[in-house]
């Protein structure tokens, strides 16, 4: 509710430079909100029903973006198992790697300190032999390989004695690798798909995000009515430029040529159209008299304010007018309700402007 209220403050300012806008820090926001909702002219509790959606939103995203937290906090988890385990792998693939070339460095070694003083007898195979021998495993020739010395045993040879047949050490780590290997591929598997769940509820808050920002929007162009309704305007200060919008809802379709949906033709759209939702306020967007309070064939329940020299505005497809022929109104007055009436498919306000009687692109007018 705090933001809500905050917005509310901030749609009341004056326009001003942004260094000189006071900081909301620096107010006394209690009394301040106090004093300015005392005066506010609130229709229909519609400005009660904004700040309570935006309260709602502000909730609501708060506690998804708990959620994403929470699963973000539990996905980092499980990229520290998988790291532990990866240390793990590189720790015994480490000490194998040392044993053996500390083995090869002690046979090595021992190997140059027993070497015969005397060559021995070479014997000259076919190389193409000992190639196939030593690469391919043929050993249909091997006779032919004959050992370069005869060995000549100085000392008695005993058996000595062996341990008992056990389970390799060095097949147990790379099975234990293996495992681990398996392991953490099935763990990065299921990771892809958290993850990627993750970035589903990402793209969930940032449309709660974009429809915490039409709230505002919304409840901001709210406010600029209000405040309008009690702005005397002398007729010569009316001019197009001073427009406010007749609705808070996004604008979903502009000027120009397009598809007719019910008509199935190409028309020219001489307006703009708000995507507002059945029965919220349709303010005038400037103070005049009611030139037309009826019901058209295309444009269903239309309103049509006379703002003087030449300059009008039409607001078509009402569900309910609340204004009558010759009456004058102010700029910021409820002045129907948006519906679907006459050629439309669903609920939203179009709205036109003419200037000097012609019809004129209202975005370019308009304070968007």
């Amino acid at each position: 509710m705090f933001i809500a209220t905050t917005i509310g403050m901030v749609g009341s300012l004056p326009v001003a430079a942004e260094e000189d806008v006071p900081l909301i820090a620096d107010m006394d926001i209690d009394t301040l909100l106090e004093k300015e909702l005392d005066k506010l002219n609130v229709d229909d509790f519609y400005l009660l029903e904004h700040l309570i959606d935006i309260d709602n939103k502000v909730k609501n995203q708060q506690s998804q973006m708990g959620a994403i937290r929470d699963e973000a906090n539990r996905i980092f988890e499980s990229f520290g198992v998988i790291e532990t385990q990866m240390v793990l792998d590189q720790q015994q693939s480490g000490t194998v790697l040392d044993k053996a070339f500390e083995k090869v460095v002690r046979t090595y070694a021992t190997q140059e300190e027993t070497q015969p003083i005397e060559p021995p007898l070479v014997a000259n195979p076919p190389k193409d032999v000992l190639l196939g021998a030593a690469t391919r495993g043929e050993l249909d020739d091997a006779k032919a390989i004959r050992p370069a010395s005869s060995f000549q045993a100085s000392e008695p040879w005993e058996p000595s004695e062996q341990e008992p047949p056990g389970p390799s050490v060095l097949v147990l780590l790379l099975e234990e690798l293996e495992r681990s290997q398996t392991s953490q591929a099935e763990l990065r598997e299921t990771l892809r798909d958290e993850i990627v769940a993750l970035g589903s509820q990402l793209e969930n808050i940032e449309e709660s995000e974009a429809d915490l920002d039409a709230a505002i929007r919304g409840l901001r162009a709210e406010l600029v009515a209000i405040n309008a309704r009690e702005i005397e305007w002398d007729p010569d200060s009316i001019t197009p430029e001073t427009v406010i919008l007749p609705s808070s809802a996004p604008i979903t379709s502009g000027w120009g040529r397009r598809w007719h949906p019910i008509l199935r033709t190409m028309r020219m759209h001489y307006g703009t159209d708000f995507d507002a939702e059945r029965g919220s306020p349709v303010w005038a967007a400037h103070q005049g008299v009611v030139e037309t309070a009826t019901y058209m064939k295309d444009f269903g329940r239309v309103v049509v304010l006379n703002h003087g020299d030449g300059f009008s505005t039409l607001y078509a497809h009402l569900n309910k007018i609340r204004v009558k022929y010759g009456e004058t109104v102010r700029q910021g007055q409820r002045i129907g309700d948006v519906g679907s009436s006459g050629l439309s498919t669903g609920p939203h306000l179009h709205f036109e402007m003419r200037i000097d009687h012609v019809l004129r692109n209202p975005k370019k007018y308009l304070p968007y």
